[in-house]
């Protein structure tokens, strides 16, 4: 070892310099507590022996200093003294001193001192060692987590959940991450997609497994697919990439302002609320389905509950952790108390807010225990939609061209697939109009559903003018589809450049044939009730819609060939 001895006694310093050099020591001295300072500074020694009693700076106020010096290196300071009171072995604790030293000196118990001082110096030297490497590995996985919660935070933001005038909803992670994964974009119909997921455990490794769920969300949403095929697509996905024991309890609801319909898959979370212009609780959608990620699914776990929206209706999505939130005393929020808010004393616009803040004062400052979550759908804002959606789809400008695709779908194929999201993204690749991708839905996704439902499936569209009726036709519509043997459906799809006016190599816009064909029966279209103004029920309007989407609209034959001409510009 390098030791500094520091004392104003030269019989002092040669017995120690001598004692400490047989051992092989390296020896440093200095006659004043200055000197000390300065030796220390200049040679770094490993330790230092310190007298108390030296002219101008004592061994006291020479020890503060040099502690003062490193305050991340250890150097052990044995004060050398000739007081044995407790008043005096204090001080020299107090000083900053490590040990003392009784003169005269005992060479065996100076040995031992050193040797124990040199055990504690080599042990902190690894504790500082370690300190700096965990402080780094800390620092990595700061960064990493910092990354990953951008990351996450982009892909829970790239939808439409803020903007989405008919939302309002509220989140509190228990971590860095949400385990709950709260997402909500729009359709290419104009139907708004909302998912909640609640992934087994919490931080980043439910949010890892939350990250291809929102892909699949967002991708399949833009391309028209149902909440049942994203629930199925998910499920897939989830079962492939997470270990046994982690699943994703999760609720799917799909707002169709046009169709006036609430379309909801729960598989595992509470029960969906429902409550009436007034605030009282008149409908709960339970969980019939399994959770993702836990079996492959069959045609019924894809079925949703359709329900009708009616004026001033909201419903309430929830997570567990709402429920299960508990009170300093350890009491549970409970399924309870939560529903005593809808006994319609409380106003309907604050019936959101009325929960969050009586939630607040039941938590209190108990310990956060689960991530909670909370979203209300306010159905009289269905219809609204956010401005800049069209940007957020992120469509990219195809010259006009001039194309021709075609379509058959068989019986077998109409009762397992559903072709529309296809045909649509088919379309888009082919030639996207930035700004009429709804349209075109829109278009295609009426006289589909036109040919489907009452060409081949002879449903009559008058049953869902009431209520009771709306939800019969979609029971029946399952229920006729799955006995469904023989028939198609045939589609074409001719693009035509227009020029109106512009050079010859640069078309203005372009026109779209569409032929849309069924081998029903046919339909009477004189007997239709088909108009838009004035026409609030749940049937009569998809006619009247094409129409007034289309430059135009003729049924032929028998009523089972519709052709539609869609003009657009760039």
């Amino acid at each position: 070892m390098k030791i500094l001895i520091v004392d104003d006694d030269p019989i002092n310093r040669t017995i120690l310099q001598r004692l400490l050099g047989k051992e092989g020591h390296e020896v440093i001295t200095a006659d004043n507590g200055r000197d000390g300072v300065d030796g220390y500074v200049r040679h770094e020694p490993d330790l230092v022996l310190m007298d108390i009693r030296m002219p101008g700076m004592n061994g006291y106020e020479a020890a503060r200093e040099i502690k003062s010096l490193h305050a991340t290196r250890f150097t052990p300071i044995i004060f050398l003294t000739a007081v044995t009171d407790d008043e005096g072995l204090v001080q020299c604790i107090d000083a900053g001193g490590d040990d003392f030293l009784t003169k005269p000196f005992n060479r065996t118990i100076l040995q031992a001192k050193i040797g124990a001082m040199e055990r504690i110096r080599q042990l902190h030297a690894r504790l500082t060692l370690q300190k700096e490497e965990l402080e780094q590995h800390q620092e990595r996985v700061h960064q990493e987590l910092e990354v990953g919660r951008h990351i996450f935070s982009h892909i829970v933001s790239a939808g439409h959940l803020q903007d989405a005038p008919c939302l309002n909803h509220w989140t509190s992670p228990m971590t860095l991450f949400n385990g709950d994964l709260l997402v909500a974009s729009y359709n290419p119909a104009g139907g708004l997609h909302i998912m909640l997921g609640d992934f087994t455990g919490h931080g980043l490794s439910a949010a890892v497994a939350a990250m291809p769920v929102a892909d699949i969300f967002y991708d399949m949403t833009a391309q028209g697919f149902s909440i049942g095929d994203l629930a199925e697509a998910m499920n897939v996905k989830l079962l492939s990439i997470m270990p046994r024991r982690m699943f994703c309890a999760a609720c799917l609801i799909e707002v169709d302002h046009r169709q006036k319909s609430i379309n909801i898959w729960n598989g595992g979370l509470p029960d969906v609320l429902i409550a009436d212009e007034s605030g009282r609780l008149v409908q709960r959608v339970v969980s019939s389905r399994m959770p993702l990620g836990i079996a492959r699914m069959t045609r019924e776990d894809r079925k949703v509950e359709i329900l009708e929206m009616r004026p001033g209706f909201r419903v309430f999505l929830l997570s567990d952790g709402v429920t299960e939130a508990t009170a300093p005393d350890g009491s549970m929020y409970g399924v309870e108390r939560l529903e005593s808010h809808f006994d319609g004393h409380h106003p309907p616009e604050r019936l959101f807010e009325t929960i969050l803040k009586d939630l607040e004062q039941f938590r209190g400052n108990a310990e956060q225990s689960d991530d909670i979550s909370l979203l209300e759908i306010v159905c009289d804002r269905a219809s609204e939609e956010p401005k800049g959606v069209e940007e957020k789809r992120q469509r990219t400008a195809i010259p006009p061209t001039p194309w021709e695709v075609n379509f058959t779908f068989s019986a077998q194929t109409l009762k397992t697939v559903d072709p529309l999201p296809t045909i649509i993204t088919a379309v888009m690749n082919l030639q996207a109009p930035i700004g009429h991708r709804e349209r075109l839905y829109t278009i295609l996704a009426e006289l589909f559903s036109n040919a489907l439902d009452h060409g081949l499936l002879k449903l009559d569209t008058r049953t869902k003018k009431t209520p009771e009726g709306f939800l019969q036709y979609y029971s029946e519509r399952e229920e006729r589809l799955a006995r469904l043997k023989e028939g198609s459906i045939r589609l074409e799809l001719n693009h035509f450049p227009r020029w109106n006016g512009a050079t010859e190599n640069e078309p203005s816009g372009g026109e779209i044939h569409i032929l849309m064909e069924d081998t029903g029966a046919g339909f009477d279209l004189n007997q239709i009730h088909t108009q838009l103004h004035g026409n609030l029920g749940h049937g009569g309007r998809g006619i009247a819609l094409v129409k007034s989407l289309c430059h135009s609209l003729d049924y032929q034959g028998r009523g089972n060939c519709a052709k539609a001409v869609y003009r657009w510009t760039a």
